[in-house]
């Protein structure tokens, strides 16, 4: 799977806190393992000081689908691969991956280009622009997605 998905984030081992009363990882730390154990994928897009300049991205849409259970002591790491892409959007997957290289978990997500200034959607900057195409066109050299694309953007 690493090939399928090129950007590798840093791992986290599953901890007592982060499992729920049925013993497994709770569903919130999904959502949370691609945030903070992202490892750059973020920043790599639009460095530190994009909010700075007055744009940020938010989150559009997410979609998660829960492969396979994950237990206490499990070693998960989150890997990145860019879908798609648009002057206003790009749709990204993380796949959470055990340390045996199955993914328990696709987290797919659109996000919007936003003008924070007046606080709506508006144009990539063509530099960013620039570098969402190029890491998507990377990305699709790393082979056929796997797996049914739940969300679209156009």
């Amino acid at each position: 799977m690493k090939n399928i998905f090129p950007i590798e984030g840093a791992s986290v081992i599953v901890s007592s806190d982060m499992c729920d009363l049925n013993g497994h990882m709770n569903v919130r730390h999904y959502q949370t393992i691609p945030m903070d154990y992202d490892d750059n994928f973020y920043s790599g897009l639009v460095g530190e000081d994009y909010i700075s300049k007055g744009f940020s991205f938010f989150t559009a849409e997410q979609n998660i689908r829960y492969l396979k259970e994950c237990l206490k002591g499990e070693k998960l790491t989150p890997r990145f691969r860019m879908l798609n892409v648009n002057k206003k959007l790009y749709h990204f997957v993380c796949a959470i991956c055990k340390e045996s290289g199955e993914v328990a978990a696709l987290i797919e997500t659109v996000e919007i280009h936003i003008d924070m200034s007046i606080r709506k959607s508006a144009a990539i900057s063509e530099e960013i622009l620039e570098t969402l195409v190029r890491m998507r066109a990377a990305h699709e050299l790393s082979g056929n997605y796997p797996f049914e694309i739940k969300l679209k953007i156009k």
